[in-house]
């Protein structure tokens, strides 16, 4: 082929692809407790378009605390309003009769062991020294994990959208998050698959300030929901009860 015809025949498949990128709309800021940032982002591709509300804090002030709901008393709200949490979403995978999937540590107690399944690639893991987002095979059980919850699989590694995620199915999302400059947070969205939510997330902007170095899939679906401290509070709530749930606490 001709070094032109050539040239352009990769231009025209090169031109899709730096088409292909999120855009944002400004973030709305919410209300939120004192520490937290809370967001509404709009999101638009091209025809497809997300909503996420996103929670963040920084390591130094606040940190995760994991909360169980063995016997199903609790929503997200109780849960939260229990604990005494500023912030809250549902948690990790888990089978009908509630027990979980993979690892759940709480206050150091460890409630249920690591599991290793390609669904469960990952573990937002709390101990004295802050939050931190591991892959399964990265993760050592110290006594001083104080907090752990598996789950995956991972969306965003190193700044980069995990490759080979699913790009089929749309459902609600709940993502724990770190942006590798101290800072963590939470994020729930609809409509959205696997692959969009890890493109969206790893674009530049999708935070009004920083980049999300790491970001985990929680349990989502009819499990989705966030719950943010206010007058009145913010709730996006669960359509089923969940086995645990991840809090935003002070240190």
């Amino acid at each position: 082929m001709h070094i032109t015809s050539l040239l352009l025949a990769l231009t025209l498949i090169l031109r899709p692809v730096a088409e292909a990128a999120w855009s944002f709309a400004p973030p709305e800021p919410l209300p939120a407790p004192e520490g937290l940032q809370f967001v509404r982002l709009q999101a638009s591709k091209g025809a497809a378009n997300a909503v996420l509300h996103v929670v963040r804090f920084s390591g130094k002030t606040h940190t995760f605390a994991v909360m169980d709901n063995p016997d199903g008393d609790f929503t997200t709200a109780s849960a939260a309003g229990k604990r005494g949490a500023l912030a809250a979403v549902n948690g990790g995978y888990f089978h009908p009769d509630r027990t979980p999937l993979g690892l759940v540590v709480r206050q150091g107690v460890q409630i249920h062991p690591l599991e290793k399944a390609r669904l469960l690639s990952g573990l937002v893991v709390v101990t004295p020294g802050g939050v931190a987002l591991r892959r399964t095979a990265e993760f050592k059980p110290v006594p001083a994990v104080r907090e752990a919850l598996q789950a995956g699989p991972f969306l965003v590694d190193g700044g980069r959208a995990v490759a080979g995620l699913d790009n089929t199915r749309s459902a609600a999302r709940t993502v724990v998050f770190t942006d590798g400059a101290g800072r963590a947070g939470v994020l729930i969205g609809k409509s959205v698959t696997l692959a969009q939510m890890a493109a969206l997330l790893a674009t530049p902007g999708v935070l009004p300030a920083g980049r999300i170095t790491r970001a985990l899939n929680l349990d989502g679906g009819s499990s989705t929901a966030l719950w943010v401290r206010g007058e009145p509070p913010f709730y996006a709530r669960e359509w089923k009860g969940v086995r645990n749930y991840l809090a935003i606490v002070p240190r």
